[in-house]
């Protein structure tokens, strides 16, 4: 994970050297990881009070604060801290209830805030709960500028699952282009910051074949003339098997991303540093899922763990990780239905394993795991387990394992 971030920092700042460097916290919160992310380079992206609370405790120098539903409790903490936290404004209403929040508080630092846009997206897509329509951006910097204690200093986008930096370049593009037609220069001079979010896909992230274009196929086929063993044979396709997910190198983000920001922004805002907030990116490969066998059946196996520890139903749908017997582990794929021990069909780690036929007892592992997995953990029939970290030749223990009490807040008596 620390030459996850070195390797982040260097390549970026190679072609953006004012560039800075957000770990989006709600990737994954575990203090030990949050804690070593921005030890090696990075700030802090916040999206709630516990995650602001937490980069405030560990010492983040910088914060942002980015989410669409700010409480007045997040906005107190965030002006408090004033000399450490950007606000990412979401909308009108919380312009107002910040600027009134201010006035009771008369806070010592001025307040800076960003505001987030809604650009590259539909206006029917779930995404539209996000940010600022553009032509909204210069009555917004307007209201802003009422209240002495705020103080706007640039502008946050956000994008997705990104494997090519095309999205990055549209974007900008189309915010340097506004700027231009709508913004004046003394605007745009006073602009600190562009932050483009995070989204950057990870490379070797293993897919399972079902999923991708060649299984989709398959399913219709199959669903439209039956057999769908012989569908398989004929497209000779294991639906079970991994590919590995294609991604543009780090280098050609950065060379990308670099080209827009020289063509289309800084003509315009030549003070405006490039603000990223990587997260699954930083910790996706950190973190395996250790499994171990409790019960062996024709043609399946139940483990250990659950899913609840993955914090979504996805996980049983789509995002299967390869599986390895780590007793008798090889490069051969055996056919095996790995259900974990949750009362739920829907409790299940993959079709198939990586090693020789498994055994009770065996351990498993489940790779890639450290995205979206501690952070979003549910609270389903079995305890969230305890987290270990390896570090050179230490072993500790970072988080117990949730007990009786931790979940219920009460003492078991006999």
């Amino acid at each position: 994970m620390i030459e996850r971030c070195r390797l982040f920092v260097r390549t970026i700042r190679r072609r953006l050297p004012d560039s800075e460097f957000f770990y989006a916290f709600k990737c994954n919160d575990l203090p030990f990881i949050a804690n070593t992310v921005c030890h090696h380079g990075f700030h802090a992206d916040v999206a709630g009070l516990f995650e602001l609370q937490l980069a405030l405790q560990i010492g983040c120098k910088r914060i942002v604060f980015n989410s669409p539903g700010k409480t007045d409790d997040e906005l107190t903490l965030a002006v408090t801290h004033s000399q450490r936290v950007i606000i990412i404004i979401d909308n009108f209403d919380e312009i107002d209830r910040l600027k009134t929040l201010c006035t009771t508080m008369l806070p010592e630092t001025p307040v800076t805030v960003g505001l987030r846009l809604a650009v590259g997206r539909r206006t029917d897509d779930a995404w539209h709960k996000f940010g600022f329509e553009l032509d909204d951006v210069p009555e917004a910097i307007a209201r802003i500028s009422e209240s002495p204690s705020l103080v706007w200093r640039g502008l946050h986008f956000h994008s997705s699952w990104n494997k090519t930096p095309l999205k990055y370049y549209q974007t900008l593009q189309t915010v340097g282009r506004f700027m231009e037609r709508h913004l004046p220069q003394r605007i745009r001079l006073g602009m600190e910051f562009v932050d483009i979010g995070g989204g950057f896909y990870p490379e070797n992230q293993a897919v399972i074949h079902h999923c991708e274009d060649k299984g989709i196929l398959a399913d219709m086929m199959a669903r439209r003339h039956g057999g769908r063993k012989h569908i398989n044979r004929m497209l000779d396709h294991d639906p079970h098997a991994f590919l590995v997910t294609e991604v543009d190198p780090l280098e050609t983000f950065a060379e990308t991303i670099a080209e827009a920001m020289d063509t289309h922004i800084r003509p315009l805002a030549p003070n405006a540093a490039v603000f990223m907030e990587p997260g699954r990116f930083i910790v996706a490969h950190s973190t395996a899922v250790l499994l171990r066998v409790l019960a062996v059946k024709q043609d399946s196996v139940i483990v250990d763990g659950g899913i609840n520890m993955m914090g979504d139903y996805k996980f049983s749908e789509y995002a299967f990780a390869p599986v390895i017997n780590l007793r008798r582990p090889s490069a051969a794929l055996h056919s095996c239905t790995v259900y974990g021990p949750l009362c739920d069909p829907s409790d299940l780690w993959g079709y198939s394993h990586y090693g020789d036929p498994l055994q009770r007892g065996d351990a498993v592992a489940v790779l890639h795991q450290g995205a979206y997995t501690y952070s979003t953990a549910w609270r389903f029939i079995k305890a969230i387990p305890a987290y270990i970290a390896f570090s050179g030749d230490t072993v500790s223990m970072i988080k117990p394992a949730e007990t009786f009490e931790d979940r219920y807040g009460l003492r078991f008596r006999d």
